[in-house]
Order: C-alpha cells, then structure tokens, then sequence
C-alpha cells in the first residue's frame, strides 16, 4: 500500500489534535498538522518509521525547511512543498483572507471524488481524493464554489497539470502545487 502525507502548518495544532486519513485498497493518505519546526521534525521521522513513501508540505514551508525535514527522516521519504506561479503568487499575497484552504490529492484506488473537511481556528482545509485530471478539475471548481480562499495541489501535479487547474477556475483563486511547476 501506497503512503503518502501532506503537512500543513497550523500554529496551536499538532498531528494529535489535526489528523485524518483516506484509505483505499491501493493507498492511505494522511493529512495532518504541525504547529512547529521541531514537531514538523519529529512527525517525518515518525512517518518514516511508519512507512511513508511520499510528504508534501504545505506552502508555508520552503526548500530549506524541506530539505531539513528530509534529513531528519534520513533521507527515506521524498519530500516536496507546494510552490507557486510568480502569478499566483502576487493573487495569494493580495488575497484578503486565508482563512479557507482547499487542497486536490490525487489518490491511487480512488474511484469517486471522496471529500473531507477540517477546521480549525486558524484555518478551515476542505480536502478533494480524486483518481484523474478530470475529477481535479471538478474538484478545483466545486472549491472556489464553495468559497475557498486558495488551493494547493499534491506533488502528482506539474507545470501543465497545475496549469490545467488554474485554467478550469478560471484564476479566480491562488493555485499552488507541490509538484515541479518551475
């Protein structure tokens, strides 16, 4: 089974308190939270020693904070972190709220867009398993939709994908990716 994880920063939440997981047959997907470096730090480790094949990171984290982070886990999970578009950028620092966070992960067994959402106060994250480009899209647009402030894409996104994305939207949102897009 596929093992995969996106680690959001959320200040005031830790794995413990922002943790959940979409299982198919074929793969587990784990999104969760971490309120500092340190616990950031021990969490890869953690999910080193759990089998992990895969962490993305939210766009909070950055090459140096990733290549730390991949380090500590010993160089054993490949590590990636939602980056963005000089575009998407000047529309992410414009936004007046971020308080809405979509995120689009594409997941090995999944058949039927499965969603879930997570709240907390600093942020609520609505969370899109899909299996192709097609339902990405559907995805992308039932967000913004529904009021989503900004969404970031997993790692199995690149330039054309993200781009593909951004252009079912129609740009009304800030749209990063955790694949290579530059």
């Amino acid at each position: 089974m596929f093992k995969f994880a996106f680690i959001i920063n959320l200040p005031g939440e830790s794995p413990a308190s922002f943790s959940r997981t979409y299982e198919t047959g074929e793969s587990a997907s784990r999104i969760l939270a971490t309120g500092s470096d340190e616990m950031t730090k021990d969490t890869v480790k953690k999910l080193a020693e759990e089998g992990y094949e895969l962490v993305n990171f939210c766009g909070d984290f950055d090459d140096e904070m990733t290549k730390g982070y991949y380090e500590a886990a010993e160089e054993s999970i490949e590590m990636m972190h939602a980056d963005y578009f000089p575009k998407e950028m000047e529309k992410l620092e414009a936004a007046s709220s971020l308080k809405e966070y979509g995120i689009i992960i594409i997941a090995k067994g999944t058949e039927e867009t499965y969603k879930m959402k997570m709240d907390s106060p600093e942020c609520n994250v609505s969370i899109s398993f899909v299996k192709d480009m097609d339902q990405a899209k559907t995805a992308a647009c039932q967000l913004v939709g529904g009021g989503i402030d900004f969404i970031e894409l997993c790692s199995w996104f690149d330039k054309e994908k993200t781009e593909a994305v951004i252009e079912a939207i129609g740009g009304k949102v800030p749209v990063g990716s955790c694949g290579k897009i530059n």
